[in-house]
């Protein structure tokens, strides 16, 4: 079972700095329906992380409903590599949602062969053979 954290709302110091900004108790009394809400509705697994409500995000940013602001440390697989609200990664995700394919890593088509052609320039001798999975 993961570790859950405490719900009962609590006083900390107050934090302004350019990456973090807390102002409300921690967890956020506003916060305390949605997440027993997820209490019943999901598995005992899914209680491990803080109890912070994540509404928006940019950059190394993630912000809750309630004014705080805090450094996204998770390394989540689908930003890690180029941060929260990256104008590139949104301008290519508007374009396949435009296209209407979602969803075709194992069915020949052109980004999948693109994207397999510009890998394998990339490496080196004998790795030229693409795998792509998803997560």
């Amino acid at each position: 079972m993961a570790r859950q954290f405490n719900m009962n709302p609590r006083q900390v110091p107050k934090i302004e700095t350019q990456y973090r900004k807390i102002t409300t108790e921690l967890p956020a009394g506003q916060s305390l329906p949605i997440l027993e809400q997820m209490h019943r509705d999901e598995p005992r697994f899914m209680r491990g992380q803080p109890p912070i409500i994540w509404h928006r995000a940019t950059g190394v940013n993630v912000f809750d409903p309630y004014g705080n602001k805090w450094i996204d440390f998770t390394s989540g697989v689908l930003v890690a590599n180029s941060g929260h609200g990256n104008e590139q990664v949104i301008k290519a995700l508007k374009a396949q949602l435009d296209a209407g394919l979602l969803h075709s890593f194992c069915f020949p088509n052109m980004a999948r062969a693109e994207l397999a052609c510009e890998l394998a320039k990339l490496c080196p001798q004998p790795l030229k053979k693409i795998f792509l999975l998803s997560t």
